[in-house]
């Protein structure tokens, strides 16, 4: 590991030996276009590298020009990799990035530099209270975007670890169908379809229809997955410089229970893999999601533009679970399991306007970016857990011989989700921010000066009433130096703040949690943009977090963390037919102040220490053999630690999976066969230690199969 490191480091590290003339910054994103163009028209192109930001991420300017690393992950990446939702491996192609598997239905959870990262869709906050958003199926997707570090242009509210932006797919008014049928290991079935045209030969107005039906068993006994998913977009062009886009989705799951974790008192991955807590009696899960989004762009001038965009995600789920929360040593093979019934509504609308803008001063070039943002999530719900009037029956499995199909209460609640609620809370935020990217130099030098300032309110009125208003300020800096024309250094400095409900024991409100990041890197494309490489460094501090006094039970708010590392990507085509992804990341995340010493200098929950992912797709260059195409790809994950710092955690094992497929298209049909897992490791995450005396893992799948064909008209 330390040697593939070291390689990696001096191949990014060498872009300081290529310099040449640099020409202006728009004549730059000119050659990119073409590039992208030419690229298009070859039989051998993927888009494994993309060379601008969507125009979701409200940025103007080429990726190598940001003072940010932030990774694009293309849908052609997503489909070599036969992902069927966000939820997958998604995670492989962007470095540091890996899941917290706890509740695989409630969300992507997805964490980076040590945290939870926020979530984006289409470039608005789409983060809900406590569930959602529900994680999307990859036949919605058109692009991921990952944005390491705090993004201060898009929202100042969340963790400095970053967040991630889901692009979905619209309308491009190129006609092109397909319709495709995939299946795999467990009985996985999925039926879809992807249109794209327009209604007009003028095409003023353009539609985009994605939508896909699965039904899929699981390794696991009795989970299941059956899903409807449906994403309708319509574009009308109202003249030359403007156009109106709106957008609905709707998905709808019916699942067996939220949680796939399993308990053992013999140790993490202990039991075999299709052990299940849950029973094959209980009813299913049932969840829905409605989604809208309207979009409008205009023209001012020949170098502003206009964006207004409103959006609103509702979510609802309705089912119980199994899970263990006792546990006696003196039965040693008995977990005690507790049906909880739980029912959410929670939403989020937001409204979101920026323009966009450049004009000279003399020599200087600025870049304008200036925007509004309001933003308005609540939560209704009821959960048993926290009901003293639920039943607290406990139901025993020997997981040596387990019994299943023993009659339980369901411990379902009827009436309105109002009468039944325990818990009921909203946060709303309201933010300006502006921004000026300076180019000095002859355009060779780029310093972005911004600031977003944002007022937020969360209020609390059940459990007990809790309410904290704060309006903060939080800085941006950025510099980027071009190297070349194909190379730049870039540092960052970037706040972010979260605000904390609940009061202290001396009755005051808590400051929201403050977060700040320092970082430096380097990006180089390759081979004439054919491929690129970005190397960073960044140190995370978290400051204000509200840690338990073990002696008083009081909070108080003395709790730091620090996180820093090294991350290296690699994307693009490598060799004529030969694209890759490979990336590591070095992550050192731990706990600097808390109430209790002893969490001191502890890993933060779900580090990993080290992360190396690769995967390769090569079109072969033989006529006997056109359209064939092989891949291959592993991911490693060493240096792990568990959800609670205060456990006395054994080693958790490493996670290696390995990966092979074959694939064939001659342009309208394409056959692409994938096995996961080819060595059937024996793979588990998110694992923990509580309650005391039994080990709580989420195992991953075995060796399986999956085959995808399409059809293109």
């Amino acid at each position: 590991m330390k040697y593939s490191f070291s390689v990696l480091l001096a191949l990014s590290g060498s872009i300081v030996y290529a310099q040449h003339s640099l020409p202006d910054s728009s004549s730059r994103l000119r050659d990119s276009i073409r590039l992208d163009e030419a690229l298009v028209t070859s039989k051998y192109y993927r888009k494994y590298k993309l060379d601008a930001a969507s125009n979701t991420l409200k940025l103007q300017v080429p990726l190598l020009q940001l003072p940010q690393n932030i990774q694009e992950i293309d849908h052609s990446i997503i489909t070599d990799q036969q992902a069927i939702n966000i939820n997958e491996a998604i995670s492989r192609n962007v470095s540091g990035v890996m899941r917290n598997n706890t509740a695989d239905f409630y969300g992507p959870f997805l964490f980076m530099r040590g945290a939870g990262i926020n979530t984006l869709r289409n470039g608005v906050d789409m983060s809900m209270i406590y569930y959602g958003p529900m994680p999307e199926d990859a036949n919605m997707i058109d692009r991921l975007e990952f944005i390491k570090g705090p993004s201060g242009f898009m929202n100042a509210i969340g963790d400095p670890a970053g967040s991630f932006n889901l692009v979905t797919k619209k309308p491009t008014g190129i006609t092109s169908n397909q319709v495709f049928f995939q299946t795999g290991s467990w009985d996985l079935y999925r039926l879809g379809t992807d249109l794209d045209g327009s209604f007009d030969k003028d095409k003023k107005w353009r539609y985009r229809l994605n939508a896909v039906g699965q039904k899929s068993r699981s390794f696991q006994r009795f989970a299941f997955n059956d899903k409807v998913v449906v994403n309708p977009s319509l574009t009308y062009s109202i003249d030359s410089t403007s156009s109106l886009t709106a957008e609905y989705s709707l998905q709808k799951q019916s699942f067996l229970q939220y949680l796939l974790t399993v308990f053992s008192p013999y140790g993490f991955a202990s039991l075999p893999r299709d052990f299940s807590i849950a029973d094959p009696q209980k009813d299913p899960v049932q969840a829905v999601e409605h989604s809208a989004f309207l979009t409008y762009t205009k023209k001012l001038s020949r170098n502003w533009s206009l964006t207004a965009k409103t959006a609103y995600a509702n979510s609802h789920m309705d089912g119980n679970y199994f899970f263990v929360s006792a546990y006696d040593k003196n039965r040693p093979s008995e977990i005690k399991r507790r049906v909880t019934y739980e029912r959410f509504t929670t939403d989020v609308a937001s409204i979101q306007i920026f323009v966009n803008g450049l004009f000279k001063t003399g020599e200087l070039d600025h870049h304008i970016l200036a925007s509004l943002d309001g933003n308005r999530k609540s939560l209704l719900g009821y959960s048993g857990y926290n009901d003293k009037n639920a039943n607290q029956t406990l139901y025993p499995l020997d997981v040596n011989n387990p019994v299943y199909g023993t009659p339980f209460d369901d411990n379902k609640k009827s009436g309105s989700l109002e009468s039944i609620a325990t818990n009921k809370q909203q946060i709303k935020y309201f933010a300006f921010y502006l921004q000026d990217e300076l180019g000095f130099l002859q355009d060779r030098l780029h310093l972005t000066l911004a600031a977003r300032l944002t007022q937020s309110t969360s209020h609390i009125d059940i459990p007990a009433e809790s309410s904290v208003s704060d309006l903060v300020l939080t800085p941006r800096l950025g510099v980027n130096y071009a190297l070349s024309t194909n190379a730049s250094i870039y540092a960052l400095y970037d706040h972010t703040f979260t605000p904390q409900s609940g009061l202290s024991a001396d009755g005051r409100t808590f400051d929201p949690l403050r977060g700040k990041n320092y970082e430096i890197g380097l990006k180089k494309d390759w081979w004439d943009g054919k491929w690129n490489s970005t190397l960073s460094l960044y140190h995370i501090t978290r400051d204000n977090i509200l840690v338990t006094d073990p002696s008083t039970n009081l909070q108080s708010q003395i709790g730091q963390t620090k996180s820093q590392g090294i991350e290296f990507d690699l994307k693009g085509e490598i060799v004529k037919g030969l694209n890759a992804v490979i990336n590591y990341a070095y992550t050192d995340s731990y706990i600097s102040a808390d109430a209790n010493p002893a969490l001191i200098g502890k890993a933060t929950p779900y580090r990993v220490r080290h992360i190396q992912n690769t995967w390769l797709n090569y079109r072969l260059p033989f006529e006997k053999l056109a359209g064939l195409s092989v891949s291959t790809g592993y991911q490693y994950q060493a240096d792990r630690a568990g959800r609670y710092p205060q456990d006395e955690i054994p080693s958790i094992a490493a996670l290696f999976r390995l990966d092979a497929g074959l694939g064939w298209t001659n342009g309208k049909i394409a056959i692409n066969g994938l096995i996961n897992n080819l060595t059937n490791r024996f793979n588990y995450g998110s694992a923990w230690t509580r309650p005391i005396g039994l080990y709580a893992y989420v195992p991953y799948a075995p060796r399986e199969f999956r085959l995808n064909v399409s059809y293109n008209f």
